[in-house]
């Protein structure tokens, strides 16, 4: 199932899967984000592109 949501990336959990709608490219998890990034900025998941589109997020 794909959603799509926009998250940041400290709510992204190991093993979630970026996923493009289009090719089928997959980004999995591999180590959590400790909210670090909060001060400079923190990534969301509609900022992954691929095929010119946002990836979206399969569980």
């Amino acid at each position: 199932m794909v959603h799509h949501l926009h998250k940041k990336c400290y709510e992204l959990k190991k093993g979630q899967k970026l996923v493009c709608d289009d090719c089928g490219f997959e980004l999995t998890v591999i180590r959590e984000c400790d909210k670090t990034c909060e001060g400079e900025g923190c990534c969301e998941t509609n900022e992954f592109k691929c095929c010119s589109k946002p990836m979206n997020l399969a569980e």
